[in-house]
Formats: C-alpha cells, structure tokens, sequence
C-alpha cells in the first residue's frame, strides 16, 4: 500500500512538473490534491520537513505565475498546520481561473463563428458583383477558420451554385461528403455540378474515393447510379440503385430512376 508521504509526493511532483510545462491549472489543483493527503496523514517529523519543503518550493513557482499575481498582491506562503488556510485560498482562484479560461474559450468561439459568417457576407457580395476571384478568396478565408462548423461547406456550395458557378462548387462539396457521406442535398449538388460541366466522371472519382474510404451510404450510391447513368452506363446504375435501395428500402426517388434505367438497360443489351 503507498503511503501517504508518497501520495503527497506525486502530488507536488505533478505540480512541479506541470509549472515546468508552462501550464497554470494543473500545478494549482496538484497542491490542493497534496494539501488534501496532508490534512487526513499523520506524518513523521522528517516526512513533514520532506514535504512542507516540496511545498514550499512549488508555492514560490505558483506565486510568480501571472494569472495567480495578477490577482493576489502576496506570494503564498505555508506553514506547519495551515493547511486548511492554504486550502481556502488556493480552491476560490483555481474557481475564479478555470472560470475566466471557459469564458475566454467561448468568446474565442464567438469571435470565430463571427469572422466566418463576415467572410462569407462579404464573398456573396463578391458574387452579386460579379467578383468571382474576390468571392473564391473570401470562401476560403471562411474555411480556412473551420472547426467544427460542418453546414458551412454546403452553405458555400449552395451559394456558389447559386450563382451558376458549378465548377468552384466541387471545393466545398468535396469536404461536405467527407463529412457527411449519405447527405442527400450535397450528393444532388455534386450530381447537378457534374451535369453541369459536362464531366459525370469527376463527381464519379470524388464518390468513388469517399465511397472507399467511408463505406456504402444509399445517397451517395444513388448519386453514382445517376452519374453512371449520364455516362450511358445503364447497368451500372441498375446495379448502384439496388445497392442503394438494400441499404434504404424507402427511398421512392430511386425506385422510380431505377424503373427507368432497367427499361434502358434492356432495351441497350
């Protein structure tokens, strides 16, 4: 069984460690977890001397950081038997920081949701100007800010195509299906950008790599049924349909294409 001592050694050894690392929470909540040990051990003379040594180093360190002397005039101290007080000090400002951090946090949030709606504002106004380059820059500052703002692609894909630009819309299709395989709008989209220029193949290879990464999905396999089709490859996309269908036996767009491309395929063979 580990003995106290050595609990509480680990404890401040964390903390000392986590200040080398530069981190500010961690060496704090380190010494309340020693501090904790302290308050339930009975320890020896020279255990106490070990660690009120240990301590006392790490609260020198904990007082420099700017976080802590930003708002306490005094360094901390400690003494035989204040473990309580050191306590009572140290829980409200690991409170007060870890509060600031998450607010700070989520103004970062705010601050990046911001700067991508401005910058796609700014690139539909691009469009309606006729300012293609400035608008392509625009959509590109607005994902180069992505997280985890997931819609955002197909919202750029969306205005682009709106704008009849089906050629600049594969950028952001391309990571829409990454994301989300069997989303239906982005699959018509990249189906209806593919017609559109006239090159059924390069939607083909986008779903064919997804499809291999990612697995079956039926919107996407009915995405590669239409786009086989287009190609005049009519039992290709009998066969894609079906496997759509075993995947979602409700779809009714696809039973209704897949009656027309079997009568199509029989009347080719």
């Amino acid at each position: 069984m580990t003995k106290p001592v050595q609990t509480i050694v680990q404890h401040l050894s964390r903390a000392k460690s986590a200040f080398l690392k530069g981190e500010t929470l961690r060496p704090m909540v380190s010494v309340v977890e020693a501090l904790k040990v302290m308050l339930t051990a009975q320890l020896h003379s020279t255990e106490m001397q070990q660690v009120s040594s240990l301590l006392r180093d790490i609260l020198q360190n904990i007082s420099k950081l700017e976080v802590v002397s930003s708002r306490r005039k005094e360094p901390f101290v400690y003494e035989k038997g204040e473990e309580k007080q050191l306590l009572a000090q140290l829980v409200p400002l690991i409170k007060a920081i870890h509060g600031d951090k998450k607010k700070e946090s989520m103004e970062a949030v705010r601050a990046r949701k911001l700067n991508i709606d401005r910058a796609i504002n700014h690139a539909q106004n691009a469009l309606s100007a006729g300012k293609l380059d400035e608008a392509k820059e625009y959509f590109r500052q607005a994902a180069h800010l992505y997280v985890d703002e997931d819609a955002m692609f197909l919202i750029i894909a969306t205005k682009l195509q709106a704008g009849e630009f089906f050629k600049e819309s594969f950028e952001y299709l391309r990571p829409a299906l990454q994301k989300n395989n069997n989303d239906r709008k982005a699959c018509e989209m990249l189906v209806a950008a593919s017609k559109k220029v006239g090159n059924p193949d390069r939607g083909l290879t986008l779903l064919t790599k997804i499809r291999e990464k990612q697995g079956d999905a039926p919107h996407l396999l009915f995405a590669m049924a239409q786009l086989s089709a287009a190609k005049k490859q009519f039992m290709e996309s009998v066969k894609l349909c079906k496997q759509a269908l075993a995947l979602d036996g409700e779809l009714v767009v696809v039973k209704k294409f897949l009656r027309k491309v079997e009568a199509k395929a029989a009347k080719s063979s």
